[in-house]
């Protein structure tokens, strides 16, 4: 009776931390939702595809939810997303001509266009249903989709003798299919051999040039002259509808630029650059959408419901809701601002992303993207005039953050252009330049930028700052607010600055510089003694290459370094002063039955090591890599094809040591993977296992988290027989579930015996496993 209890007991608690516990090896998009460009409705939801990513509303509820890779998708960027309620099956357009269906829980891949080989422009415009047939309007011609055999039933060249012509809308009538392009428009009926090219034709009485948009209301097609994509003089476009084989004009349309046109029942909208119109049977405005809570929309599409609502795919605001003027809601998820990432820092679950602004050569690009903050579920952007502190509008090119170890409410950002910027509790207070501070301006009359990027802070908290292109490489904003420049004599470009446990400062130089070190402190003069370039001469530290993109050090003191060709480690960076060896060496792994240098063929962009040592690796070209502390074991490889990763570009890794959530900060936006090596703790005071109870169907792993740093796990049954045993990642170990043999264990309660490597700490816990 006491152990059914106990038993009774344990399993009340643990399901308690359990509901609070996130799986390990689990994803999350971290994506932009606020800038919409397509809409549809159906089945009860409506359908937003952003710049960033896709998602849908539940009219019945209005709660959101996000659709990516994570959740089954294919591909990202959708650009296109239509409803046929003719078979009730949604269709994803990606921007790289990628397709998807998603029929109920099903979703359906046609990489057809994608991969097929078409020179020029293969995007996919616009869709015309037709029953279950989707014609799809594209950079060359029409392709059509049979949603109902789930095929590529035929493609259509429409051009002059079949050549290839920019197709950006169809609809049909009765008899007819009507394509509007960059030529004209084109017209064919629709009993024809529309594979011929000889079947189509342009109309007439229409001026050349390019139509953008067309759609069939109440018998009657409606197409838009873009005199703004055609580059005419003036910018006011045209709407012309055909009616008993006439053109004319369409009095009621006056928009400057005219986005779309959608016939909708009994309905006409029509889309302009900052208006919505809706129109009625008798083409009269019935109602004019041109403002959200009083400010400019920008739509891109736009549709209304039978309920009468309004739902506008908007530029600025996601997905925005209007009735009779009364309703007015803007829906998106909650995310960053935009998909630009080159730098990130992390502490105390405050995530921080510095969004870039260079090009190739290191110029600036004056990107004004500002600061991103994600802490407790919320994104902030440190955007605009904060009162007379500091204007953020100005701050161009923002590329590196660092995080005040003693607060992590107090941020700095790097400006390659304005010098730096510091954050408190989200709110700028401060930019130092040369008239507050000891940086300095290239010197340039009339360019006289002060240009920022590498930043690290010391164990003294001393922010030391990297300022490029001046002979004073070196600043340090002290923990007592003071100031002072170091006189280098580099006169270089610094891409990347750490503060070793050494109190040593290496500093990167870009574009096949190599790396320099100074171990001097805040009052040190530098000098030969205390200034060192390496490079790739042998005792000279024997770089694998002059081009030197990253560097970490790890919990070992060990430096690591990313270049273009690889990995290379300094096992003995105090030797770097002492005139003994301290000649970079690269690590050599078996791979295939060979031996070969890690990653030898890489461009790796940045380096993360967890709290077990290990490092993550990302790369330009095949996504991440992590390996084992001493990099001779590959332990996990995420690309495109086998994970949700969203490119094979990844510039950036953070990790959140507390949680073991490791940000990569892509291409093309934010994704974290919830790794399983988490920071040690002091004491076994607050162990816990999860999940737990480990239910029949569940066939994970079970993590038991907040151990001392290397801690010595046995698992027994309850009559101690021993199941299994491992070595925690950091503070965090991980049991498949099985025994020594690989099999499953049986039901029962199971006994975790925790000790620390010298035997001085100690703990028991117990899982209850449920087959």
């Amino acid at each position: 009776m006491i152990r059914y209890n106990l038993t009774i007991l344990l399993f009340i608690i643990i399901n308690t931390i359990n509901a609070q516990q996130t799986k390990i090896d689990q994803w999350e998009e971290y994506l932009p939702y606020d800038k919409g460009q397509s809409v549809t409705e159906g089945n009860g939801n409506v359908y937003c595809a952003t710049r960033g990513g896709l998602f849908y509303l539940n009219k019945a509820d209005n709660s959101l939810s996000r659709m990516s890779k994570i959740n089954g998708l294919s591909d990202i960027e959708a650009t296109l997303v239509r409803f046929n309620k003719f078979n009730n099956k949604l269709l994803i357009i990606y921007k790289n001509s990628n397709m998807d269906v998603l029929d109920k829980d099903a979703i359906q891949n046609f990489p057809d266009i994608k991969n097929k080989s078409i020179p020029g422009n293969k995007s996919i415009n616009n869709v015309c249903f037709e029953d279950q047939y989707a014609y799809l309007a594209c950079g060359f011609g029409i392709v059509v989709l049979d949603m109902q055999r789930n095929e590529v039933k035929d493609t259509y060249y429409i051009g002059i003798d079949g050549s290839a012509i920019n197709v950006r809308d169809i609809t049909t009538d009765a008899n007819y299919i009507y394509a509007a392009s960059d030529k004209g428009v084109f017209k064919a009926l629709k009993n024809s051999n529309l594979t011929n090219f000889n079947s189509w034709s342009v109309m007439t009485d229409l001026p050349d040039g390019v139509y953008n948009t067309i759609t069939n209301f109440n018998g009657k097609i409606y197409t838009n002259f873009s005199k703004y994509l055609t580059k005419a003089s003036v910018n006011e476009d045209t709407i012309f509808v055909y009616n008993n084989s006439v053109w004319s004009h369409f009095p009621q349309g006056f928009g400057y630029i005219i986005k779309s046109l959608r016939g909708i029942g009994d309905k006409l909208i029509e889309v302009e650059d900052q208006r919505v119109w809706l129109y009625d049977n008798n083409l009269s405005a019935v109602s004019i959408v041109g403002d959200h809570s009083g400010k400019p929309i920008f739509p891109v599409e736009a549709i209304i419901d039978n309920s009468n609502y309004f739902w506008i795919a908007d530029r600025d605001n996601g997905l925005i809701q209007q009735k009779d003027g009364v309703i007015d809601v803007a829906n998106h998820p909650n995310g960053p601002s935009n998909t630009n990432i080159q730098s990130m820092a992390i502490e105390d679950g405050n995530l921080w992303i510095a969004p870039g602004g260079l090009s190739n050569s290191f110029s600036n690009i004056y990107n004004i993207d500002g600061l991103s903050s994600y802490s407790d579920g919320e994104w902030k952007l440190i955007k605009g005039n904060y009162s007379s502190v500091v204007n953020t509008d100005t701050v161009y090119d923002i590329v590196g953050v660092a995080i005040d170890p003693t607060n992590a409410k107090r941020v700095y950002a790097a400006s390659w252009y304005n010098g730096l910027l510091e954050v408190y509790n989200k709110v700028p207070v401060k930019l130092y330049n040369t008239t507050n501070s000891s940086l300095q301006g290239l010197g340039i009359p009339g360019y006289n930028v002060i240009r920022i990027m590498g930043l690290a802070f010391d164990k003294s908290n001393n922010l030391w700052i990297a300022n490029s292109g001046t002979p004073y490489t070196l600043s340090v904003k002290k923990s007592d607010g003071t100031w002072r420049a170091y006189k280098l004599d580099l006169n270089m470009d610094i891409s990347q600055l750490i503060v070793t446990r050494a109190d040593q400062k290496w500093m990167l130089f870009p574009r096949g510089g190599g790396v320099c070190v100074y171990k001097g402190g805040v009052n040190t003069v530098p000098d030969k003694s205390n200034t060192k370039v390496l490079t790739t001469e042998e005792g000279s530290g024997h770089l694998p290459s002059s081009n030197v993109t990253c560097i970490a050090e790890d919990l070992d003191g060990e430096i690591w370094m990313g270049s273009n060709k690889g990995i290379a480690v300094i096992y003995s960076p105090e030797n770097v002063f002492t005139g003994q060896n301290y000649d970079a060496q690269q690590i050599r792994i078996q791979q295939d039955g060979q031996t070969q240098l890690l990653l030898e063929s890489e461009l790796v962009q940045s380096i993360a090591v967890d709290a077990a040592n290990r490092k993550w690796i990302a790369t330009a070209n095949s996504g991440v890599f992590l390996v084992s502390a001493d990099g001779t074991k590959e332990i996990q490889h995420f690309d495109m094809s086998n994970s949700p990763l969203f490119s094979n570009d990844v510039k950036s890794i953070a990790i959140n040591h507390k949680t073991g959530e490791v940000f990569f900060g892509t291409a093309k936006g934010l994704i974290s993977y919830k790794g399983n090596a988490v920071k040690g703790e002091e004491d076994y005071s607050n162990v816990i296992a999860f999940p737990n109870p480990v239910k029949h169907d569940y066939t994970g792993i079970i993590a038991i988290k907040g151990l001392v740093e290397n801690t010595i796990l046995k698992i027994t049954d309850i009559t101690g027989n021993l199941v299994y045993e491992t070595v925690s990642l950091g503070g965090q170990a991980i049991w498949p579930g099985t025994n020594f043999k690989g099999d499953r264990v049986n039901t029962g309660v199971y006994v975790v015996f925790s000790v620390n490597q010298d035997g001085s700490k100690k703990v028991a816990t117990k899982i209850l496993f449920i087959n």
